[in-house]
């Protein structure tokens, strides 16, 4: 146990020491405030000229949809090709796996960190959006936070399917900008599917990446909730299994 810690602390500081993932956690912010000037600006003219209360704030759950959809699933990409691939093509992996840790832990590691990240992204979003909304829109209630912070807790399972597929792909590559766009592509073509074969609305993983909506809104029945439970919990499995038995036998 403590040298898959030791491995995930050597992970996690790698992403956080890097200046691009620190400059997009800054942009968050940016979005969240423009979001929320943007927001106020759009009520006041509409209140003016139509005489109408209409609101456009940055809530929590406002801005989720935009983070979880465009900006999270590249920096779960970004984060999978920088520690695997890269560290592939700049022979680093080499070191790495001669350290007294077995590779499926290394490899595991790798995951945990990058989700670190992202948790701590989507937590410093939650924060950022809830107080922009506090003073410039309409102030929540305790139950309407909660039910914002079970949303941004719900969409973590999703997203870490994403990055176990994203760090699965990662390992086939050795080039982590053509690795990227491929991830990126994939994403994109996953994301269309669904729109002219709805059968795969049901199938893909992609889909339930707003599967909060699902949980927070009119909870569907048991049965549609777990072929959901099973279906994201299959691909998640299916991923990291894969992906820690191709690491463990790939020479690097």
């Amino acid at each position: 146990m403590s040298s898959f810690l030791a491995s995930y602390k050597n992970e996690r500081d790698k992403i956080i020491r890097r200046k691009k993932y620190i400059v997009f956690l800054i942009l968050g912010i940016i979005i969240c405030l423009v979001w929320a000037i943007g927001g106020s600006l759009i009520t006041g003219a509409i209140r003016q000229q139509a005489g109408i209360f209409f609101v456009l704030t940055p809530t929590p759950m406002g801005v989720l949809p935009f983070f979880l959809q465009i900006l999270l699933p590249l920096l779960i990409f970004m984060g999978a090709t920088d520690l695997i691939t890269t560290e592939s093509s700049d022979l680093t992996m080499r070191a790495m796996i001669y350290r007294p840790v077995e590779r499926w832990k290394l490899y595991a590691a790798k995951l945990l960190a990058i989700m670190t990240y992202v948790a701590l992204y989507l937590a410093c979003v939650f924060v950022i959006s809830t107080v922009f909304n506090q003073l410039l829109g309409r102030s929540l209630s305790a139950a309407g936070l909660f039910q914002a912070f079970a949303a941004y807790a719900l969409t973590l399972p999703t997203l870490a399917v994403l990055a176990a597929f994203a760090a699965l792909i990662a390992l086939f590559g050795r080039s982590g900008s053509l690795i990227m766009f491929l991830l990126v592509v994939l994403y994109m073509v996953m994301r269309v599917l669904p729109i002219f074969f709805p059968i795969l609305q049901e199938l893909l993983f992609t889909s339930f990446l707003g599967w909060h909506r699902l949980w927070i809104g009119v909870i569907p029945g048991f049965t549609r909730l777990m072929h959901m439970i099973i279906i994201v919990a299959g691909y998640g499995v299916v991923f990291f299994m894969t992906g820690s038995l191709v690491f463990d036998r790939k020479e690097f």
